[in-house]
């Protein structure tokens, strides 16, 4: 097997008449099957596991005892330790490590064969290089050999914007848009204008909204103000368009369309993003998320938009650190990963874009669809636009035809 391969193991918790440790290094591609018994049935068994720096371990263990008297799992993930027993407790524990090193001790007291830990690594990834490119000249349109086929993907650029930091000009980036409920001021979720009529987004933002009183937001910055900016405009949704193939519980096809009502006004400080004309790897490319998503996992939510740049890795480590959620049959999706940098709760259904070198023009790659906490260091799933680039099409040509810029 390749340096990229998994490395699997399987062990059997089963008892000691002592309290024992063992260290295990894992190599990738390794397999083992590891056992401790006796006929007493106590126990206090700890298995210090290390793997590849850049790798991280997925853990998932099974037990069949919730009395904290009898059985106890208590797991170490390389930033803090959690007991897992009680009646609260479910059998099935799924832990991933922060770092390539993480402990497991299971305590059981006269039972016998009562747990079972799966452990895999993951490809390294957490050591990968993180040095974006100055992005000062990015969707200026300049030094471009290619032209799109209409105006799309620009950025307005001013002095006024924070360098280094996450909060963008007003009407940075045109093509940001979300929607809520009407009346109210906060976003559901974050959306993109793809024509005057159409915003993209992610269905499981949309799902269960059908028929209620929303509105689309274009132009916006700060959700509690308005007066920022000039451009803002609100236009009622006529209607709303899952992908019929969406998949709830693991967030598959995970893609939806908003028809708007009324038309938007398009100007130098809103207009549409550009769509790729075929599937870009986006693996070791930079890309930005934009959202008014939250700044920390159950923190508030920002007022004004914010970006971050993050960066494309493959697609199988998000397979590997979630398990399920990933269709490694097509490419449906994109992984994406930064130190301390992520997409949030409430930037679902924005866009991930990335500068196409040869128009200098923002393409849309992705729609942000899941992932786990905030800035973690578990990668975010985005939508593969390219994928359903068809769908798109037809959606757009049945409602309200118009061009798309690609």
């Amino acid at each position: 097997m390749n340096t990229y391969s998994w490395a699997l193991i399987l062990i059997w918790c089963s008892v000691t008449a002592h309290a024992a440790s063992s260290d295990i290094t894992m190599k990738t591609g390794e397999q083992k099957r590891l056992t401790h018994k006796t006929e007493d049935g106590l126990a206090e068994t700890t298995w210090n596991l290390e793997t590849c720096e850049g790798c991280r371990f997925i853990v998932s263990c099974y037990l069949y005892n919730k009395n904290c008297d009898e059985e106890q799992l208590i797991v170490f993930d390389g930033n803090r330790t959690t007991k897992e027993c009680g009646p609260r407790f479910s059998a099935t524990v799924i832990k991933n490590s922060v770092y390539n090193k993480m402990s497991i001790t299971f305590k059981t007291k006269g039972h016998v064969d009562n747990c079972m830990c799966h452990v895999s690594t993951t490809k390294p990834y957490t050591n990968t290089p993180y040095e974006p490119e100055d992005s000062a000249e990015h969707g200026l349109g300049t030094g471009a050999t290619k032209q799109p086929t209409c105006k799309c993907g620009w950025a307005n650029k001013s002095p006024a914007r924070i360098v280094g930091g996450h909060e963008v000009a007003p009407n940075q980036y045109p093509f940001v848009a979300y929607f809520k409920i009407k009346h109210d001021s906060r976003p559901l979720c974050g959306a993109t204008i793809i024509s005057p009529y159409h915003l993209l987004t992610a269905a499981h933002c949309t799902s269960g909204f059908e028929g209620m009183p929303l509105v689309g937001v274009v132009g916006d910055h700060d959700v509690t103000r308005n007066d920022e900016t000039a451009f803002t405009q609100e236009i009622e949704v006529e209607q709303i368009i899952n992908h019929e193939n969406y998949d709830n519980d693991h967030l598959l096809h995970d893609i939806a369309i908003i028809v708007l009502k009324n038309q938007i006004n398009f100007n130098d400080a809103v207009g549409p993003v550009c769509l790729p004309s075929a599937r870009i790897n986006l693996d070791g490319k930079y890309a930005k998320f934009m959202g008014w998503g939250n700044l920390r996992s159950k923190g508030q939510k920002s007022p004004v938009l914010r970006h971050v740049t993050v960066k494309g890795i493959p697609l199988d480590i998000c397979s590997e650190v979630y398990r399920q959620g990933i269709d490694l049959t097509a490419s449906k999706q994109h992984c994406t990963w930064a130190p301390g940098r992520d997409s949030c709760q409430g930037d679902s259904g924005g866009p991930l874009v990335w500068v196409n070198p040869e128009y200098n023009l923002y393409k849309q790659v992705g729609i942000v669809s899941f992932g786990s906490g905030c800035a973690s260091m578990e990668p975010g799933v985005t939508t593969d636009v390219s994928y359903f680039k068809e769908w798109i099409e037809q959606v757009v040509a049945r409602t309200k035809p118009h061009q798309l810029c690609e």
